[in-house]
């Protein structure tokens, strides 16, 4: 466990975990051949963290999730901040004109109007895009922006989770075919034991979570709350530029 301790809690949780689990129908498939009290097991597993195994799993799994966001933004029809920038987009039109306001101060260049929009799609997604950016910047402070944070590991976990899909699906394939392996070798052998059949029983929900579970349409939802707390925050900031003006004028007076 003390290999974990190198790990923030955002990249614990959105980049560790995913990947663990996808490697979880494996472990189950060992187990279901060696049974309980395998001291070589936690051995291996140490040994796995120390050589920087977690490590390497979880930037396995970030890299993964960065290669297919952008496939899944386009398949939802662009990333959910620039949608929900658009003016033909979906939302509230009085909260995206106050969301509009305050970004184009940030990046120093006025928005393009529904007409400017309509003509120039590309460019005014990429006027939002880079506003959007500058907004990550700052909303960096995990307390301050604490609603924001927790979307954002929500939709990390979950973007990559589903990076990880395919393996997740062939890993708890490989763990039915070995749990019935040695529930049959067991059977065999003339043993009772129940643990091989549990294990298959197991891999076989992986199979199903995987398959049916895990899925774009599940990404997306935390994808636009993310969006939505995101662009949410402008609020905040808003007060905090009004609130240190005040401020400015008082000391100058």
């Amino acid at each position: 466990m003390n290999s974990f301790k190198i790990f923030d809690h955002y990249s614990f949780r959105a980049r560790l975990q995913p990947a663990l689990l996808t490697l979880l129908p494996v472990a189950v498939g060992v187990f279901a051949w060696t049974g309980p009290g395998v001291k070589w097991q936690s051995a291996l597993w140490t040994l796995f963290g120390t050589a920087g195994g977690t490590y390497f799993l979880a930037i396995l799994a970030r890299n993964f999730g960065k290669q297919i966001e952008p496939a899944l933004w386009l398949s939802w029809g662009g990333a959910p901040t620039t949608q929900l920038l658009r003016h033909s987009g979906a939302g509230n039109p009085m909260m995206r004109e106050r969301w509009h306001s305050f970004l184009s101060k940030l990046l120093g260049k006025a928005f393009p109007t529904a007409q400017e929009e309509a003509s120039d799609p590309a460019g005014a997604d990429n006027i939002y895009g880079a506003a959007i950016k500058l907004l990550i910047n700052k909303t960096r402070d995990t307390k301050k922006f604490h609603l924001v944070y927790k979307e954002n590991v929500q939709y990390g976990y979950c973007r990559n989770l589903y990076a990880m899909r395919v393996m997740g699906i062939m890993f708890s394939l490989l763990g039915v075919v070995a749990s019935f392996a040695a529930g049959c070798w067991a059977v065999h052998i003339g043993d009772s034991k129940i643990y091989p059949w549990v294990c298959l029983a197991a891999e076989a929900l992986f199979l199903f979570w995987w398959v049916f579970t895990i899925k774009a349409s599940w990404v997306k939802v935390p994808a636009f709350a993310y969006a939505e707390r995101l662009l949410e925050s402008t609020e905040n900031l808003t007060r905090s530029t009004k609130a240190g003006a005040t401020k400015s004028k008082s000391d100058a007076a």
